[in-house]
């Protein structure tokens, strides 16, 4: 009932659209829960059947806790944490959810895959809830229960909701340049610069709760 619960309250923000790629690196400092088992719940669902398809891949998964187990799947959404898992929002609820023994932090990166913005449509967000081994939130907020929730606003920028007591979140964010096509443009009749490559500009956004 939790997670209806909190697909219900992310389905209110989702008026909106989603970027083309990006990748975020996210700690979670989780000493407050270090010692309990309970599961890992990674999310990503449209906001509405309009939404552009778009996919999430986690990677780079570290943690001082362990995993338990191996991960259940639900919707679009395949592989583990030890190797990444990509969830895609073909789906209405798209889920893994992994048994895990909580040390004092976890990080991951999270790369966005997603089309274009496209005025007016439906958007995406990618949750992460913690709950304990009877599927109970171990995060004070009784609506939003996630450690961290990322909406892809109708301008084509990213907002990161974070409602994550007794736990903190920090997300760096990087800045998106012009695609490469854009680039091609600006760089004509430079060639002698081949292999100039894309760059981001991160700018960190510290939550805590």
């Amino acid at each position: 009932m939790f997670r209806k619960n909190l697909i219900a309250g992310l389905l209110a923000f989702f008026a909106s659209t989603a970027v083309l790629a990006d990748t975020w690196y996210n700690t979670v400092d989780t000493s407050l829960l270090a010692g309990q088992t309970g599961w890992l719940d990674f999310q990503f669902n449209p906001g509405d059947v309009d939404a552009p398809s778009a996919t999430a891949t986690v990677a780079a998964f570290t943690t001082n806790g362990s995993i338990v187990g191996l991960p259940t799947l639900t919707g679009d959404v395949s592989g583990n944490l030890n190797n990444g898992i990509t969830l895609a929002n073909s789906q209405y609820f798209n889920d893994l959810l992994q048994g895990f023994s909580f040390g004092s932090t976890l990080s991951f990166s999270l790369d966005w895959v997603m089309p274009a913005p496209t005025p007016g449509a439906s958007g995406t967000a990618f949750s992460l809830s913690f709950y304990d081994a009877n599927f109970n939130s171990l995060l004070a907020d009784p609506v939003w229960g996630s450690a961290l929730i990322t909406n892809l606003k109708g301008d084509g920028t990213m907002e990161v909701l974070a409602k994550s007591d007794p736990v903190s979140v920090s997300t760096t964010a990087p800045t998106p340049v012009p695609l490469p096509g854009s680039w091609g443009f600006l760089l004509a009749g430079i060639s002698m610069f081949a292999g100039i490559r894309r760059t981001f500009f991160a700018t960190k956004i510290k939550f805590t709760c």
